[in-house]
């Protein structure tokens, strides 16, 4: 080998040294929204335009996970909205209805979430039109939102949203395999909350970064 190339791997063989010496570790961080500082939590039951059992079932989750992301948060479940709001004389959760329903029920601020699922929507594709061989699956959409708002003020001091498809049934037409296909069981729109709500209550779990070591 050459004193000039030699020379010339000098750094890349330095650079090889110095990164196989270099550590990590894994760093926690705080969640985003630490619900400590909101005091006592109100949680409405959840909205949807799926019916009361996928509602119920928001609104548990929900809850599961804010107390498995911040133990010991406290939670008072306020029920159906329409009911709530009709308590407190107005029509929506404005200031005014939320100073009521935070002196009434003793919360300092409230949970407010939604779902809304669109129309099952088929796609069709033609693989070979000549020997009549294509797809089609049906699928569904949902999004979920939600809100922290101060009982106090009637500020919102947190939102988020999710959104989540599931294939509800589909069937294939071959020239060889003939019609193949089917439904998938279960209430897909209940099926779909979980997911949703994993990606809504993301700001108030902690989690972890890798950070060099020196």
């Amino acid at each position: 080998m050459s004193a000039r190339r030699a020379i010339g791997l000098a750094p890349l063989l330095a650079a090889a040294i110095l990164a196989g010496c270099t550590r990590t570790q894994l760093v926690s961080v705080p969640p985003r929204i630490d619900l400590a500082r909101y005091g006592t939590l109100g949680v409405v039951d959840f909205a949807s335009n799926a019916g009361p059992t996928v509602d119920a079932k928001a609104t548990r989750e929900f809850q599961q996970r804010i107390h498995a992301a911040q133990p010991g948060t406290p939670l008072l479940e306020l029920g159906p909205r329409e009911k709530l709001l009709a308590a407190a004389g107005a029509r929506e959760f404005d200031a005014q209805a939320l100073r009521k329903i935070g002196a009434k029920y003793g919360v300092d601020a409230v949970f407010l979430g939604e779902i809304a699922y669109s129309d099952p929507q088929t796609e069709v594709q033609i693989k070979d039109l000549t020997r009549l061989e294509g797809s089609a699956k049906t699928t569904l959409r949902g999004d979920m939102s939600a809100r922290l708002l101060e009982a106090r003020s009637g500020a919102s001091v947190w939102s988020s949203g999710a959104w989540a498809t599931r294939t509800i049934g589909g069937v294939s037409v071959s020239a060889e395999r003939g019609v193949s296909g089917g439904m998938r069981e279960g209430d897909p729109r209940e099926l779909m909350v979980p997911a949703m709500l994993d990606h809504l209550t993301e700001d108030f779990r902690p989690s972890t970064v890798k950070r060099r070591v020196e």
